[in-house]
This record gives C-alpha cells, sequence and structure tokens, in this order.
C-alpha cells in the first residue's frame, strides 16, 4: 500500500489551499470592484470637466454674440444699413458708426475686432483693433468654406476657426452672422466678430495636463481652433476621432495615441456645434489605483500570513490528540500497554480516548485472567488471536476519521464516533464468545458504515444472507475479518472504477458457509496456499502480526475441529472467492460443546 501523508500535514495543506484561495478571490474581487469605483469616477471627473469647459467656451461666445446682437440691432446701425441697401445717402456718417461700435467694444478687455459689410459691399464699419482681418470687401469671402453658413443660419452667429493679421498671420475665432432688417427681417449685410484664441485660455487652466495631455477645440467644420498645442490650431480633427463621436453625446473612451493609453473625454455644443476633446493620460487618470492596489496587496498578505498561522495552530490542536492515539496504538501493538492520561477539547476524541482506555483495561484483565486461571493453550491461542482484531480495526477507524475530515464531512463525525464506540464495545466485550449470525452481521454493517464513509459510492457490498441462519450461532468476529481483508489486500491495489464485494450466507447440510467474494486484484494459486499457512501463527506470534485470512482459518479449526475452516478460489468476479465452513449450531448446548 502506498505512503500516506500525516493528517497533520493533509490539514495544513487543504485549510491553507482554501484560505489562500478565498484571500485570493476577495482580493481580486475588491481590487475589481476599487478600479471599476476608481475609473468610473475618473472618467465622471473628466467629463464634468469638459463638460465645464464647453460650458464656459459657450458663455464666452455667447457674451460676444450678445454684444454683436446689441449693435445689430441697434437703430443707428439698421437706419444707416437700410439707407445703403436702399442706394440713399446715409443718415450717419461712417466715422460716427464706427465711433458707435468702438464704444459698444471698449468694455472688454482684450483685443477683439467687429467689423460690419452693408450690403453689395457698399460700406465697411469696423472698430479700432490691432487684429486685422485680411480681407475688405465681403466679396472676397464667397469662397469660402464656412460662408455658406452664414446665409442657412438667417442672422444666427455662425462661429469657426480663420486666420487675421496682427504682425503676421495669426489663429482667431470669428463668428459671422447675417445683419437682419428687423421690419421686413430681410438680410441687410454681414458682422464679423474677431477674438483672440487667448480667451479660451482661462477657462482651460482648470485642467492640470501632464507632458502629454492636451485640450482640442474644433469648430463645426470639424476645424482645430484651440489646442494646447499650438501646432494642432488650424489643422482638421482625425476622421477616425470624429466618426467615434459622431453622436454628439458627452463620453469618455479610451484609446491609443502615439503609443501612449489614453482617456479622451468628449463634449460638444448644441449652440455653436463646438466640439471639447480632453486628452488625459490613462495612468494620470487613475493614479490613486495603484496606491489601492498596494494596500489591497500588502492587507491581502497580512491576511494569508495570519490565516496560515491561524490554521497551523489549529491544525496542530486537532491532529494532536489523534497523533497521540495512533502512537499509542502503536506502542500497544509492540506490547506496550500504558492508558492516556490527557482529556481533550472535543466530545468526539473523548469518546475515542475512554474507548481506548477501556480496551487497555479490559485487554489488561484478558491477560491476567489467562495468567491467574491458567487457560489451555487452546484458550490462550483464541484469546490471542482475537485480540489483534482490536488494534488493527481501530487504526482502520482512524483512519476513516481522516477521511471524514479531510473531506470536511464534520456533520458525521458524530454518527461515526457512535457506529465506532459500539464496535469497540463489541470487539473488548467480555461475555460470550459466540454470538448469532444476526449479531455478527450488526457488527458488520457497522463496519461497513464506516468503510463507506471512507470510499464513499466507490465501495458496493452486496449482502444475502438466508432467513433459516440468522439465529445460528457463529464464532465472534468472523464476518467482520473477511469484508477487511477483501478490501484491504484485494480492492485497494486494484485500479477499478468502483468496488464489489459480494458476500452470500446459507446453509449446506450440517454446515453454515458463508462466501465472500470481490472483484479486486486476486491471488496466484501459490498465493493462497501461502495466504492460509500457519507457520507464522504461534501463540506468541500471533500477537504481533497483522490480522489476515490466516489468522481467521486458525481460530475456526482450533473451535471447531480441522476439518472446518477456510477455502479460497479464483472469483468470476476477478478477484479472490473466500469460502468458509463452520457447524450449523442453534442452541447453547452446541455452542458450549464446540469450545
Amino acid at each position: 500500500m502506498s505512503k500516506k501523508s500525516s493528517i497533520l500535514t493533509q490539514l495544513i495543506s487543504g485549510f491553507s489551499l482554501i484560505i489562500i484561495a478565498i484571500v485570493a478571490v476577495t482580493i481580486f474581487w475588491s481590487y475589481r470592484s476599487s478600479s471599476e469605483a476608481v475609473q468610473s469616477r475618473s472618467n465622471q471627473y473628466l467629463l464634468e470637466s469638459v463638460k465645464q469647459l464647453q460650458g464656459k467656451m459657450d458663455a464666452i461666445l455667447l457674451d460676444h454674440d450678445r454684444l454683436s446682437s446689441t449693435i445689430m440691432l441697434s437703430p443707428v446701425i439698421q437706419n444707416n444699413l437700410k439707407d445703403v441697401a436702399g442706394n440713399r445717402r446715409p443718415r450717419t456718417d461712417g466715422r460716427e458708426i464706427n465711433h458707435f461700435i468702438d464704444q459698444h467694444t471698449r468694455s472688454i478687455n482684450y483685443d477683439v475686432q467687429l467689423k460690419l459689410f452693408s450690403l453689395y459691399d457698399r460700406q465697411v464699419y469696423s472698430n479700432t483693433s490691432s487684429l486685422k482681418v485680411l480681407w475688405e470687401r465681403e466679396q472676397e469671402i464667397h469662397s469660402a468654406y464656412w460662408y455658406p453658413a452664414i446665409g442657412e443660419n438667417r442672422g444666427k452667429m455662425v462661429w469657426f476657426g480663420a486666420d487675421v493679421w496682427q504682425n503676421g498671420n495669426i489663429p482667431v475665432l470669428m463668428g459671422a452672422r447675417q445683419i437682419i432688417n428687423y421690419d421686413d427681417l430681410q438680410p441687410l449685410g454681414t458682422l464679423f466678430l474677431v477674438l483672440p484664441v487667448a480667451v479660451i485660455d482661462n477657462a482651460v487652466n482648470q485642467f492640470q495636463l501632464g507632458p502629454h495631455e492636451k485640450i482640442q477645440i474644433s469648430d463645426s467644420f470639424n476645424t482645430i481652433v484651440y489646442s494646447t498645442d499650438p501646432k494642432d490650431i488650424g489643422m482638421y480633427m482625425e476622421s477616425g476621432m470624429v466618426e467615434k463621436f459622431s453622436s454628439g453625446k458627452a463620453q469618455v473612451i479610451q484609446q491609443k495615441v502615439a503609443s501612449r493609453n489614453m482617456f479622451i473625454s468628449y463634449a460638444h455644443s448644441a449652440y455653436n456645434q463646438w466640439s471639447v476633446y480632453a486628452y488625459i493620460d490613462a495612468k494620470e487618470a487613475v493614479k490613486d489605483l495603484n496606491s489601492i492596489r498596494r494596500n489591497i496587496l500588502l492587507i491581502g498578505l497580512f491576511g494569508i500570513a495570519a490565516a496560515l498561522l491561524f490554521t497551523f495552530f489549529f491544525s496542530w490542536t486537532l491532529s494532536r490528540p489523534i497523533r497521540i492515539l495512533a502512537f499509542k496504538l502503536n506502542k500497544v501493538e509492540r506490547g506496550t500497554t500504558l492508558p492516556l492520561l490527557k482529556r481533550t477539547m472535543n466530545k468526539e476524541m473523548d469518546i475515542l480516548y475512554s474507548s481506548y482506555n477501556s480496551m487497555l483495561q479490559n485487554l489488561d484483565h484478558t491477560i491476567a485472567d489467562l495468567a491467574d486461571k491458567r487457560i489451555s493453550e487452546k484458550q490462550a491461542q483464541i484469546v490471542a488471536l482475537k485480540a489483534q482484531f482490536r488494534p488493527h480495526f481501530l487504526y482502520n477507524t482512524l483512519n476513516t476519521i481522516y477521511w471524514s475530515l479531510a473531506g470536511k464531512r464534520l456533520r458525521e463525525e458524530a454518527q461515526m464516533v457512535l457506529a465506532l464506540s459500539d464496535l469497540l464495545r463489541y470487539s473488548i466485550d467480555r461475555g460470550s464468545e459466540f454470538v448469532t449470525v444476526e449479531e455478527d452481521l450488526q457488527q458488520l454493517d457497522r463496519f461497513i458504515y464506516l468503510q463507506k464513509l471512507r470510499y464513499e459510492e466507490k465501495l458496493r457490498v452486496e449482502l444475502t444472507v438466508i432467513p433459516e441462519v440468522r439465529l445460528c450461532q457463529i464464532m465472534k468476529l468472523t464476518l467482520q475479518p473477511l469484508i477487511e481483508n477483501a478490501i484491504t489486500h484485494g480492492l485497494e491495489p486494484a485500479v477499478r472504477d468502483y468496488w464489489l464485494i459480494r458476500v452470500l450466507v446459507y446453509s449446506e447440510g450440517s454446515s453454515l458457509v458463508i462466501t465472500v467474494e470481490d472483484n479486486g486484484e486476486g491471488m496466484t494459486g501459490e498465493r493462497m496456499i501461502e495466504a492460509l499457512s500457519t507457520e507464522n501463527n504461534s501463540p506468541v506470534n500471533l500477537l504481533h502480526t497483522g490480522i489476515g485470512l490466516s489468522n481467521l482459518h486458525n481460530r475456526i479449526k482450533l473451535i471447531y475441529g480441522q476439518e472446518y475452516g477456510l477455502k479460497l478460489s479464483e472469483s468470476e468476479l476477478g478477484g479472490l472467492l473466500v469460502r468458509v465452513t463452520v457447524p450449523l449450531q442453534y442452541d447453547q448446548d452446541h455452542k458450549g460443546g464446540s469450545t
């Protein structure tokens, strides 16, 4: 049989794996939920910031829109443009109109240019400004890509990016609109308003941008009118980027830009149809996440270390009573019978300790009785042979408890220990050496129950008993060693999908016959002869050898006579068939005569 690891090792390994798995899953889900929360907050912050920038930009342009509306709809401008449109002499001199415009633009604390073209380019009015529009007649801009939008807007302002002259060409924000006659709503001319790009800087300053981050603002024609990178101004937005945000819905996406992972936050203005793009480095956006990750990992590692220490302590405490009992049982097998004096912390092990001490006490009494009464050699052999069943069986029971603990079937422990207690009482009872077949079957049922806890569905036992033989007298502990031998030496070494043991108890003439066969490894003819050999079954050696078929074979021969015992053959199931024959006895007289 292969070497098995200790219960302490298996408890520590099993609990450690469970704890590590639980902590790992907890860390994973904590980090994932924290990541999602941090990223969601970061995205929300970016989106709100871009919306605020877009709102501030709209507010700036709306202020100038209202200014241009005030000038455009003033009676002075309206009357002059009506006169020019009607080919009449203007009522007010052009210099006065320019002075009027200067007065309305004087309150602005940065340089702007406001220029009015009358219908058919017959008259031009302008304020005083260092910004110079590069054309002097409306006719000169009819071919511009943005010019058709002025007429389509019917008096509403169209905002776009353009270039003007100020010690060289510079980019500016430009608004244009038709001047409408408020009497008949017919066009009277065109108004142009030029703003320096710097008016947006104050609004953009709310962003703390890194070296690879930037803000872009594009007009309705997808021309970049403002960028924190001046090289971008005047360029067209990438078509792929425009397509991603074609819905106009404010949102944040993650995308690689120039081999860098970036969050792109987008907002669109319904007023001027301009779009704001904020490119934020993904690492910078979720920098708090790295701190959260470190904290979670540190807490997780500390938790695992503490849990492993607790697991080791708990496993050591739980397995120590079992290891002590196993050590004591090993000493019993070697001839040392010292009782267990230490009390345990749990009820189940306390029952086992009590049963062990009771077994030792009964064993000591048996040995003392044998010495005092100088029993016959045959009786000494019987007692010695039977005494071997107790420690060996207890080893198997401990093995079952080990499997129960390893499999964590804790709810079955109480029932298992109860069955074990019944088995021990039956085994060490100093009463009659003979019982009915029914009583030995009950002992067998308890043994099979414990074995099924160990092997579960892999072990199958088919038991058939002729009713007439249930009250027959039989030597105590006849059935259990047969099943135990089949499991230990026949089934455990065999590789099978399931293990099958078939038991049949019936009468044949004046004999009671018991057959036990299995689908295990089986035996060769030579091995069958060796298994029933009596060479090593002297009274002394029998106290120090394992339970085997030869042991039971010799017990039967000692009690019933040489014509009875065991026969081995090959089973039709593929394993070993053991046939036991004893006299068919029903009453106390026959039993007494046999002894």
